[in-house]
């Protein structure tokens, strides 16, 4: 199943950077929020109504507990009402005096609006084809089946969390992010599996699960080409154009990918992480290793805290 794909992707999330707020805007009120492409943005609707516009696209109307998704970090603007010069939100920020913790309040004093925001930049190379099929902007309604408005909360308590600033409360948040996200991907995957892309294409598909349930297989071109029921030249061009990179290269990455986790998550020796992701040669994937993650598999784990 596709969504086994999905799971074995999302377990290599890394989060390099993240913000959430919220934002209690009375109308009317218009936002334009610029473009940063290295980020992945969402708006839930908590509490009534706003549209999120975008070039050349047509504006959505979100209601309680919709979801807005800008994969790519496209400037759009969140309003009330048909506003041809929206404020900026440098000025809005500047304006309400949001200091980052507590909601940002903002607009004309009248019907309330509160919209739960965030965005977040990943690491991590397997989730790239995964947001590049992503369309410049999602709607994601809670009348179809699935409300977003508990997000709210979890935003409330990474708000408390770096207020309070208790024992731990970076990893907190940290985790309580990775959840936010994790459930936007899952959402969209769950509503649209079609683009997914790779996943979306049954013989790219099995290829895709043979190499994330065997990742220590002997595995060669010609072998995952037979899986994709597609010859060696066809499947290269078609799992390169659905997925950004060529299948061996894929690999690769899935392997180190799978190598770090092993890594940081258990107590396996060096050599058996090797063996499991399919190095027989432990300086070989020393070396892969580094090259991935900029220091040795030893280093590495000790600088994540384990012996």
């Amino acid at each position: 199943m596709p969504a086994d794909v999905l799971a074995e992707l999302l377990t290599t999330l890394e989060l390099s950077s993240q913000l959430y707020f919220r934002a209690e805007l009375s109308s009317p009120f218009a936002i334009a929020v610029p473009e940063n492409r290295g980020v992945i943005r969402f708006h839930v609707a908590a509490e009534g109504h706003c549209t999120i516009g975008m070039r050349h696209h047509e504006p959505r109307t979100l209601g309680p507990g919709d979801l807005a998704l800008v994969p790519h970090g496209s400037a759009h603007v969140l309003s009330d009402h048909p506003e041809p010069t929206p404020k900026p939100l440098s000025a809005v920020l500047d304006e309400s005096g949001f200091d980052g913790v507590g909601p940002l309040v903002f607009g004309g004093g009248g019907p309330r609006t509160v919209v739960v925001c965030g965005h977040v930049a990943l690491t991590g190379a397997m989730l790239k084809p995964l947001v590049d099929g992503l369309p410049p902007l999602l709607h994601l309604r809670a009348a179809d089946g699935v409300s977003y408005s508990w997000m709210e909360h979890v935003v409330r308590r990474i708000e408390r969390e770096a207020r309070t600033r208790r024992v731990g409360y970076g990893e907190v948040a940290r985790r309580l992010s990775e959840i936010l996200l994790l459930e936007v991907l899952r959402g969209h995957a769950e509503g649209d599996l079609a683009a997914l892309s790779a996943l979306a294409d049954p013989q790219l598909r099995r290829a895709l699960e043979a190499i994330h349930a065997r990742p220590e297989a002997d595995w060669s071109l010609e072998a995952l080409a037979r899986i994709a029921g597609q010859s060696r030249t066809l499947f290269a061009e078609s799992f390169r154009d659905r997925v950004g990179v060529p299948p061996m290269k894929y690999l690769a990455t899935w392997r180190m990918q799978k190598a770090r986790g092993l890594l940081v998550g258990a107590e396996h020796s060096v050599a058996e992480v090797a063996r499991r992701v399919g190095y027989a040669s432990e300086s070989a994937f020393n070396r892969a290793f580094r090259e991935q993650f900029g220091a040795p598999p030893g280093r590495y784990r000790r600088a994540r805290g384990r012996a």
